[in-house]
């Protein structure tokens, strides 16, 4: 008898801990559904496809400057 009343207690109490923890969350919508819906982070997204979709500049070969790794001993 003993047992079973702390096994009920026990789930209860972690039911009552999930429905606490999780409510916050639910009172927002959910917090990556409002990050990915804001405009700030639609913007940055805009830009960068367009950054993506631009061919990239490539530096001249006689610009280019080629160093040399010294080994330290």
């Amino acid at each position: 008898m003993k047992n079973s009343l702390k096994l009920l207690l026990t789930l209860g109490a972690t039911a009552v801990a999930v429905a606490v923890s999780s409510e916050p969350v639910l009172a927002r919508g959910g917090a990556a559904g409002n990050i990915m819906n804001s405009p700030g982070y639609q913007r940055r997204l805009q830009e960068s496809r367009q950054q993506l979709s631009q061919p990239a500049v490539q530096p001249s070969s006689t610009s280019r400057r080629k160093w040399r790794h010294r080994r330290v001993h």
